[in-house]
């Protein structure tokens, strides 16, 4: 992607906004507010009462959300069109839950939880608040009781969703698809990318 850059007069803005910045994989710039125009990297992470100062695509990080992986999210929006804000989720269900989120069609993040409920909190915030034309959440089948609650609760919350559940077997192995995953969220990554089918079509 773009870098991003980071252009504000408020030192103590400015802090805040590269602290939470290395909290996320995008790469970024820091410059003055009259470097913005001759180098224009897009878009601007300022402050909102620095906005009118720059002609490219900025953004208040009053407006950001605390939330690494969402503020990310809501970053990249802005680089994207609105049909290629696609976001799709994938859950390894045990007793570490494992997750990945992918958007744009690149890896956003991973995180890994040890109940549904913190699950649910995650991602109903990540899909709240990180634009998005469409979303997809798949759900390993490998503990069958969890991922019925887990798909069942998805749909409740996230009508939007469209909510799969995924086959798991051989999503264990040591084939990775990227690096720096947990093995629970290795798995997630497999159950992402696997054709899944929707509770209704599951059988009881």
């Amino acid at each position: 992607m773009k870098v991003v850059g980071v252009a504000t007069s408020d030192s103590r803005a400015y802090y805040s906004i590269l602290s939470r910045l290395k909290e996320t994989n995008l790469r970024f710039v820091s410059l003055t507010p009259a470097q913005v125009a001759a180098e224009v990297p897009e878009p601007i992470i300022t402050t909102k009462n620095e906005l009118g100062l720059f002609s490219v695509v900025s953004i208040p990080i009053e407006e950001l959300d605390e939330n690494p992986l969402v503020m990310e999210g809501q970053i990249l929006s802005k680089t994207l069109s609105e049909s290629k804000r696609a976001l799709l989720i994938g859950v390894d269900p045990g007793f570490r839950i494992g997750v990945v989120v992918f958007y744009g069609g690149s890896g956003l993040g991973s995180f890994t939880v040890n109940s549904t409920d913190s699950l649910q909190s995650k991602i109903v915030s990540l899909v709240r608040n990180i634009p998005h034309a469409d979303v997809v959440i798949k759900v390993g089948d490998g503990a069958p009781k969890l991922s019925k609650e887990i798909v069942s609760t998805m749909i409740e919350q996230l009508p939007e969703a469209k909510v799969e559940v995924v086959d798991e077997r051989g999503t264990t192995g040591n084939k990775l698809r990227s690096r720096g995953l947990t093995k629970d969220q290795r798995a997630a990554e497999r159950i992402a990318f696997r054709k899944g089918r929707s509770l209704a079509q599951t059988p009881d």
